[in-house]
């Protein structure tokens, strides 16, 4: 069974949780990103898809006209990037299931010592995925 190539727009921002908090303390990113999550546009139905890793699971939902617009207007103080699937198949991969791994598996980019949204961001950008918008842009979208 094949997979149909498909373009995601990745994000990460600073939103945490506050129920696990406790648990989590060593998270404390230096540079704003504590989750990411993707984003993907149905032309066919004129909505966006919403996909991310939370602790509850795996949550996935469709967004209409004024909620896109609101959720990109709140992403846009945050950095979101183009990311192509590609395949990068491994036998083996051992690694936490978090909104990272989640999201490498999504896109498939895969390196296993990525484990914060900002290492993932950094190895993306590195690897020469590109900035959904410039901050130039105006900010009202949609």
């Amino acid at each position: 069974m094949g997979s149909i190539q498909e373009e995601w727009l990745v994000y990460f921002h600073s939103r945490g949780t506050q129920k696990y908090a406790k648990w989590i303390w060593w998270w404390k990113p230096p540079h704003g990103f504590n989750h990411c999550g993707a984003l993907k546009f149905i032309p066919d139905l004129d909505v966006w898809e919403h996909v991310e890793f939370t602790h509850a699971g795996i949550k996935t939902s469709i967004l209409n006209k004024q909620e896109s617009k609101n959720f990109l207007n709140y992403l846009y103080d945050y950095e979101v990037l183009v990311c192509p699937v590609k395949d990068d198949w491994h036998l083996f991969r051992i690694k936490e299931l978090s909104c990272v791994s989640f999201v490498m598996r999504l896109i498939g980019f895969y390196r296993w010592y990525i484990i914060t949204p900002w290492q993932l961001y950094c190895a993306l950008r590195k690897a020469g995925y590109k900035r959904f918008w410039n901050k130039s842009d105006k900010k009202e979208f949609l």
